[in-house]
């Protein structure tokens, strides 16, 4: 599938809202709704766009304690298995392989350092972690997922 002008713009608004309708995005782009539909149900089915997801305020629900979590693997051959086992441990938000000083950059929500530290023990470093450094994000202004220009 070609990504040209129109594909683009339709990834634009849908990063900026995802909530757009076929028909507001159709009117937006002066192109028909069916088209728009067409469009984004392709870029669905090859995995261009692959899924929705909802910004939520995590400290009217409890999670006021955000962290980075820096790591290594004990091996470093386990590095792919530990990082896809991260993703299922509780109050796991994003993980990531890095480079640098430590391999994996975990970024996690609790309702308190305490917590958090709980969660570290008991259901990540059993997965083979060590050097661990937690770093506390102390004032988040805006969370946002900023859309991207594509080239």
């Amino acid at each position: 599938m070609k990504i040209d002008a129109i594909n683009k713009k339709i990834l634009y608004l849908l990063q900026k809202d995802a909530r757009m309708t076929y028909k507001e995005i159709a009117a937006e782009l002066k192109r028909s709704e069916t088209t728009i539909r067409d469009r984004i149900k392709a870029m669905e089915r090859i995995g261009i766009i692959q899924g929705y997801t909802a910004l939520i305020d995590k400290t009217t629900l409890g999670l006021n304690f955000f962290a980075m979590i820096f790591a290594n693997p004990v091996s470093s051959t386990d590095l792919d298995s530990i990082t896809e086992k991260i993703k299922n441990a509780k109050n796991v938000m994003r993980v990531y392989q890095i480079s640098g000083h430590h391999r994996i950059a975990i970024f996690m929500v609790a309702p308190s350092y305490k917590e958090l530290k709980e969660i570290i023990q008991s259901q990540l470093l059993p997965l083979g972690l060590k050097d661990e450094e937690i770093v506390s994000v102390l004032q988040a202004d805006r969370e946002f997922i900023s859309p991207l220009e594509i080239p």
